[in-house]
């Protein structure tokens, strides 16, 4: 950075040298016409019409002007450099900096983006699976639940044909009991009527279909 910043003080040098310098020649040209012969011929007729000076003669106004204008010119390369120049290389070496910096800055936060958004990446791919293994828990819930369904359903039902069969055995049994007493009773109603009037063989068949007869109307 300092050395550009050297490179460019050479060139404002060397573009206000070469700015200046033409003026400073068009001056150093005009001294040397003031020295030509037809210079001093009419130089010496001006003279002629004046007394000479009593301390000797003076420094040509020409030579003197180019003097101060080179003297000048230095003085004002010494103060543009002081006052100018150094502020100028300081505010174009601290602009340099600065868009050093925010280069820096922005890489950074380039480099921090990538780093965040890799790190939203891993944990959306994590919450992913995270869901993948509830639905797949949920299913396997579901699917057990309908299972504790159908066996508890199962269950329900073949107790409830247990109960339906034991309650048809139970009144089956009832019916058969109720059958068995009234046999016994038209049984006993017979032997009475027998042992009463004596048995003959229509007795006998007739006494037969009377029993039928009972047994069926008791059965319905």
């Amino acid at each position: 950075m300092q050395r550009r910043s050297r490179i460019l003080c050479w060139i404002l040098t060397a573009a206000l040298t070469a700015a200046v310098f033409p003026v400073v020649g068009g001056i150093s040209f005009a001294a040397d016409e003031a020295h030509s012969p037809k210079a001093d011929v009419d130089t010496h007729d001006k003279e002629a019409e004046y007394e000479p000076h009593p301390e000797g003669v003076p420094m040509d106004p020409k030579l003197d002007l180019a003097l101060w204008s080179f003297v000048t010119f230095v003085l004002f390369i010494i103060v543009l450099r002081v006052f100018a120049w150094t502020p100028i290389i300081e505010g174009l070496d601290k602009r340099e900096g600065k868009i050093r910096q925010d280069i820096a800055d922005a890489e950074s936060a380039r480099v921090k983006a990538e780093q965040m958004l890799a790190e939203h990446q891993q944990k959306l791919e994590t919450v992913q699976d995270e869901v993948k293994e509830i639905l797949a828990e949920a299913r396997r819930d579901a699917e057990q639940a309908r299972q504790n369904i159908a066996e508890t359903a199962k269950a329900e039902a073949d107790a409830t044909k247990q109960r339906a069969i034991v309650e048809i055995e139970r009144a089956r049994d009832q019916a058969l009991n109720e059958l068995f007493d009234a046999m016994a009773g038209q049984v006993a109603n017979a032997t009475e009527y027998v042992l009463g009037n004596g048995l003959k063989p229509d007795d006998q068949d007739q006494l037969i279909q009377q029993a039928l007869a009972q047994i069926g109307s008791e059965s319905n």
